[in-house]
């Protein structure tokens, strides 16, 4: 059975809706005053398909020792999986931020404050060899 961790999105979802939510409002207008409108509805249409791709729901740990990235919406983005075996150290930046260094890079992931914890104990249970900062042998 798959462990899923609920990612927090941030700020923002939040400033990409009130995007949307102006584009939309200049649109109606826009509507009303009878000016031109087909640009702002490819402008307001490309914001929600942005915003629906980019949005992190869940952050999974598999069977076959994977960490799993599942997008909300995977129209341009595939759920990416960042092999657990890779991974040589954590370090908590936030209480709901998490950078994973690994053999080749890193990834910051933005976990929700009461799942972190619980995900850091999870993948050094997984990899026992990954190293955590601030944590004494």
């Amino acid at each position: 059975m798959d462990k899923k961790y609920k990612a927090d999105n941030g700020i923002g979802n939040t400033l990409w809706g009130v995007v949307a939510v102006m584009l939309l409002a200049l649109l109606l207008y826009r509507l009303i005053t009878g000016g031109v409108v087909w640009n702002l509805i490819i402008y307001f249409s490309f914001t929600i398909l942005f915003m629906l791709s980019v949005t992190i729901k869940e952050y999974v740990v598999t069977d076959l020792n994977f960490l799993e990235i599942r997008f909300l919406l995977k129209l341009l983005t595939r759920n990416r999986r960042i092999a657990i075996g890779d991974m040589v150290a954590l370090k908590k930046l936030s209480p709901n931020q998490l950078r994973i260094e690994k053999v080749r890079g890193f990834e910051v992931l933005r976990v929700k404050r009461s799942d972190i914890d619980v995900l850091i104990a999870d993948l050094k249970e997984r990899n026992p060899r990954i190293i955590i900062a601030g944590e004494k042998d």
